[in-house]
């Protein structure tokens, strides 16, 4: 799906474009697209500024405010949404600590488990002479699927903190 690149509101199938002799790249909404053609006739180019969402990082025209915490943010139309729902944590409030949760716990447990018994599967297999090719399969990806599990929990934890 394409967003407008004036506020990112999530553009079904009406998209507006310039034409190319106005050199304004991007796809917008309609009333997006009204202010930035009043702009350009008032003054004959976009004296608009583009801004970074603070939650996605990506520069749109017009942004919406929304506070989280005590610090009053821009956010485009789809990060505003998630803003205003109350999804993302407050750092200021410190909702989360420093430890694992337990399910995350058990689940990096459990791939730093099979990482280790895929690699011994596969050096025991392969040194006592049965080094057939499904011993090997099997020992490379049950070490494969280990760490990746362990990835993953490092990753949404990160995530979760905002240290992203």
């Amino acid at each position: 799906m394409t967003s407008c690149t004036g506020c990112g509101l999530v553009l079904g199938f009406k998209k507006y474009k310039f034409n190319k002799l106005w050199r304004v790249p991007g796809k917008f909404c309609k009333p997006c697209m009204m202010l930035i053609g009043k702009d350009w006739d008032d003054h004959g180019k976009i004296t608009l500024p583009q801004r970074r969402c603070d939650l996605c990082q990506t520069e749109f025209y017009f942004l919406q405010v929304a506070w989280q915490g005590q610090k009053q943010k821009h956010f485009c139309d789809v990060c505003h949404k998630v803003a205003i729902s109350g999804v993302l944590p407050d750092k200021s409030r410190k909702e989360m600590t420093n430890k694992f949760p337990i399910p995350m716990l058990i689940i990096g447990g459990l791939g730093a488990v099979l990482m280790v018994l895929g690699a011994l599967f596969t050096l025991i297999g392969t040194t006592s002479g049965d080094a057939n090719l499904v011993n090997i399969l099997f020992g490379a990806f049950t070490t494969a699927a280990g760490f990746m599990l362990v990835r993953r929990t490092i990753n949404n934890r990160k995530l979760l903190l905002g240290n992203v």
